[in-house]
């Protein structure tokens, strides 16, 4: 009898199409209990933690060596998180004074530390710092593991195989071997987590907050087919749909090409749209050169400051970065995003203690010139770009801008530091701002006349333009792309920017998806920039339409009084012509596929 086929929708982290058998790991936190230490225990038990805690020390450096020979030494980084938490002495004096104070067993003491920080992770807004919450608790699950000598040896895994697990954590990698792994299919994660940076470098598919019970459905040894691309994992799939993924999927990685071939994408009557990419880590640069990306549209610089092991990086530090990244990318375009963060993340609660980590705190530039700490981080950071910009064509973007005094002031800041560094090119670097809230999009032909170019931010605008925290699961099903009220916006965006003569380059990752890119290409925008690996995908699907197709498409999604409404007719517009599967399925508001 054939087993029916089920849908589950997820976030795609990492681009391609796997079918293979599932191994599922359906790992829960120990159940550890809080148990009393007789007084001449105590010393004993602080002796057998600080054991546990060497013991798992030499295992993260032992998994680090291996990731470095399976992955790279570039990747290796993501365990660095886990030694400094275990060598974090304020964390380790906790528990230990956990343990002498409350007279209690070592394990309840480190379940006690690590979940107050753990609540702290859960609690910030930003995805990327929520997710560092999966850190502490790896770090946790290690400490206990080996408190009660449970043995750390690598699984013997056959080929093949669709990891499916609530979690799958970084440091797993090294434990089999990735050749193995054919794709993961997570519940948790999401596109900045360590796992996703890392499939995306070993080429694995995946799809992670994959929603519906998925891990409850599947068991071990089911047929799962994976799509990172549509974010979806589907059991049992039919095979008229694995043929339809894998063909899609065998054409888009055909495309791929080196930066040096690289040209415009071009619709069918000839329009040039540049496919830009979107980076976080500096080694993604080489991704972005090998398929095809025209520059790079965004670098988002957190991850380099915050996954730095010893504090933020310094001048010199962050002078190589942006001049590899220039060198790498030239002749095309670097684009810089300065450092876009709150004041908790940056300094600690002390200075600025008073935000409150929203979305709509302290943060982007408004963090940047509040105070002379601040200030001093910001001009470090433009006197680095600066430097390395003689290297390749290097911007500078400023994000959460709001008003023009900000952009004014921003360019005096790196006015004065350019008037520091002896030698630099009579041509200064150009200097954008990001359009990320409403504020910005309704003066902005006043913020077009100070800024050099322009960069839409829809992840934050979606968010702000609605009033709904992306991050917030009683509100997400509200964080909908083709809101009409965000579709205007940036209508009204690209409009500014022909008129004022401003280059704009759209920087979400709703480019990624083929009918909102052919949406917004119907709307005026020509640079889309999204993560690399989307854009082969991309310049074949901007290939089969034609400029007037997709303007007469805009302009009666404009027209639309609902996301829905939108969603329905883009999809009946342009899903055939873009070769998507039209079998059953729909697009709702948020642009993701849901079963009819």
């Amino acid at each position: 009898m054939t087993k029916p086929e089920t849908v589950f929708q997820g976030t795609g982290v990492s681009p391609g199409v796997a079918v293979g058998t599932a191994l599922k790991l359906d790992s829960r936190s120990r159940v550890v209990l809080k148990l009393s230490a007789p007084a001449h225990r105590i010393e004993a038990e602080i002796v057998r933690f600080e054991r546990a805690l060497q013991v798992s020390r030499e295992q993260i450096a032992g998994l680090k060596s291996c990731l470095e020979d399976s992955v790279g030494p570039e990747h290796s980084y993501v365990l660095d998180a886990h030694m400094l938490m275990l060598e974090d002495r304020a964390l380790l004096s906790e528990i230990v004074s956990t343990i002498r104070k409350g007279s209690v067993n070592a394990e309840w003491a480190v379940r006690k530390a690590t979940d107050r920080i753990r609540k702290a992770y859960g609690a910030l807004e930003d995805p990327y710092f929520r997710e560092r919450g999966s850190d502490i608790e790896s770090v946790y699950e290690r400490i206990v593991m080996n408190l009660a000598g449970t043995s750390d040896a690598p699984h013997a895994l056959p080929d093949d195989l669709i990891i499916v697990a609530r979690d799958f954590d970084a440091s797993s990698f090294a434990h089999v071997e990735p050749s193995k792994i054919r794709g993961l299919a997570l519940e948790s994660g999401g596109n900045t987590s360590h796992t996703a940076i890392i499939a995306r470098a070993l080429r694995i598919p995946a799809v992670m907050e994959v929603r519906g019970g998925m891990v409850s459905a599947v068991n071990a040894g089911d047929v799962v087919m994976l799509d990172g691309d549509a974010g979806e994992v589907v059991l049992n799939p039919a095979p008229g749909r694995v043929e339809r993924a894998s063909s899609r999927s065998g054409a888009a990685a055909s495309e791929s090409a080196p930066a040096e071939a690289a040209a415009p994408a071009r619709t069918a009557d000839g329009t040039a749209v540049s496919l830009l990419a979107n980076l976080e880590l500096p080694h993604e640069v080489r991704a972005a050169r090998r398929f095809g990306a025209e520059g790079v549209g965004l670098f988002r610089s957190e991850f380099l400051f915050f996954a730095h092991p010893h504090g933020f990086p310094g001048l010199e530090e962050q002078v190589e970065t942006y001049r590899m990244l220039a060198e790498e990318m030239a002749p095309l375009p670097v684009c810089i995003r300065t450092l876009d963060a709150d004041p908790d993340r940056v300094f600690g609660r002390g200075e600025h203690a008073a935000s409150s980590g929203s979305p709509m705190g302290l943060r982007g530039i408004r963090l940047s010139l509040a105070s002379r700490r601040a200030r001093a981080l910001f001009e470090t950071q433009i006197e680095a770009i600066l430097r390395a910009s003689p290297h390749g064509r290097l911007k500078i973007v400023l994000p959460m801008v709001s008003s023009l005094e900000e952009v004014r002031e921003a360019k005096s800041v790196v006015a004065g530091v350019a008037r520091r560094i002896p030698g630099l090119p009579a041509e200064p670097v150009r200097l954008g701002i990001m359009i990320e809230v409403p504020a910005a999009v309704l003066q902005l032909e006043l913020l077009a006349r100070e800024a050099d170019f322009l960069a839409v931010g829809t992840n934050d605008l979606i968010q702000y333009t609605l009033a709904v925290d992306r991050c917030d699961a009683h509100v997400q099903h509200l964080y909908q792309p083709l809101h009409p009220a965000v579709l205007h916006a940036l209508s009204r965006i690209a409009h500014v920017a022909e008129t004022s003569g401003k280059p704009v380059t759209l920087c979400g990752e709703i480019a990624a998806n083929p009918l909102f890119a052919a949406l917004l290409v119907g709307i005026g925008f020509r640079r889309l920039s999204m993560n690399p690996y989307s854009i082969p995908a991309l310049r074949q699907a901007v290939g089969g339409l034609t400029i007037e197709l997709v303007r007469r498409v805009a302009a009666r999604v404009l027209e639309m009084g609902t996301a829905k409404e939108a969603g329905d007719f883009l999809f009946e517009s342009l899903a055939e012509r873009l070769e998507l599967d039209t079998a059953g399925w729909a697009v709702d508001c948020g642009l993701r596929n849901v079963r009819q």
